[in-house]
């Protein structure tokens, strides 16, 4: 038996997918403390694929932020988790530095390590972490109250649906910008208050009509560019925008008219917020898993392919408005 892993190696910035080949190396054995998991499913998620476009592990590190898989040794002293037993690694951290998800066998830290309750499945596990921990953690910080109004931007992605099905569970109101006006049906269905077609309609114009021309409470922008400037024309006086991805490239424009308002534009990631400590990775685990069991934070419907059909399902994963989870498989 041997490890399978993608590895990235070189940079191409106009081809990031051509520097990734498969390797073969040793299964690795774990340290005092430490854990080896068989990986066996694994998402290609957005910040993945920003990972491997940044060059940040192409000197042959693995990305990868998450994953579902069995323990397959434990190292000395390890008391709390045995083998053959259902987990997920918190992978997030060590996919920065090249030590994610994208292989078959990871070894990391026990306390990094959460068992899996027989309630959540292992599709449903192996995409517990990134969308279903971002989206409850933004609309918590975001602290909007009970029955105002809050505006996010690509409301038709997996994260974006999180929201509004969240957002919706503790009673605050949400405005949705999506690019085609078929997602606006489905999204009223999750419980979205408005959803605004920005190839039809006028953002800031519709945003100030709903609110009586109060201003959103707050926001959340995963594309960046000139749309984070929208939705800080949307906020109220002294409302924040939390950027959280860059599907639009790494710059944000904001008018100064809105920072004269006090509108804070602030960078917001869950690698800074709660991947890097075993404490904070536990109890969120904790209180998100309830709210994923009752389909409060929905997850998505998947679509696998095997870990040697790497590029095939990066491209796919890749596509606009995306609201299947692709899933690389492994056994």
């Amino acid at each position: 038996m041997a490890n399978v892993a993608i590895v990235q190696d070189g940079y191409d910035a106009k081809d990031p997918l051509s520097t990734l080949k498969l390797v073969t190396k040793p299964i690795p054995k774990p340290a005092p403390g430490q854990v080896v998991v068989h990986i066996i499913l694994r998402p290609v998620n957005p910040t993945d694929l920003i990972t491997l476009r940044t060059g940040a592990i192409a000197n042959g590190g693995v990305a990868g932020s998450e994953g579902y898989g069995i323990v397959y040794e434990v190292g000395e002293g390890v008391t709390k988790l045995h083998k053959g037993q259902r987990v997920i690694p918190f992978t997030a951290e060590g996919s920065q530095s090249g030590t994610g998800s994208f292989q078959k066998y990871v070894c990391i830290d026990a306390h990094f390590v959460w068992p899996v309750p027989d309630y959540i499945s292992d599709e449903v596990a192996a995409q517990f972490v990134i969308n279903p921990w971002t989206s409850y953690s933004l609309l918590k910080d975001l602290q909007v109250p009970k029955g105002q109004y809050m505006i996010q931007s690509a409301a038709g992605s997996v994260l974006g649906r999180q929201v509004i099905s969240l957002a919706k569970h503790w009673g605050i109101k949400s405005i949705n910008v999506v690019r085609r006006s078929e997602q606006k049906a489905e999204l009223k269905a999750l419980g979205a208050d408005e959803v605004i077609v920005s190839s039809e309609e006028d953002i800031v114009a519709r945003a100030k009509e709903i609110t009586g021309g109060k201003g959103v409470y707050g926001a959340l922008d995963p594309v960046c560019g000139t749309t984070t400037g929208t939705l800080a024309s949307c906020v109220r006086n002294g409302g924040q925008i939390f950027v959280y991805g860059v599907l639009s490239g790494f710059s944000a424009t904001v008018s100064v008219v809105d920072l004269f308002r006090d509108v804070s534009v602030t960078g917001w990631g869950l690698y800074t917020k709660a991947t890097n400590d075993p404490k904070k990775c536990l109890a969120l685990a904790t209180e998100v898993a309830p709210l994923v069991r009752d389909g409060i934070i929905p997850v998505a419907e998947v679509e696998k392919y095997d870990l040697t059909d790497f590029k095939k399902a990066m491209v796919k994963a890749d596509e606009p408005a995306r609201s299947v989870r692709v899933l690389l498989v492994s056994a």
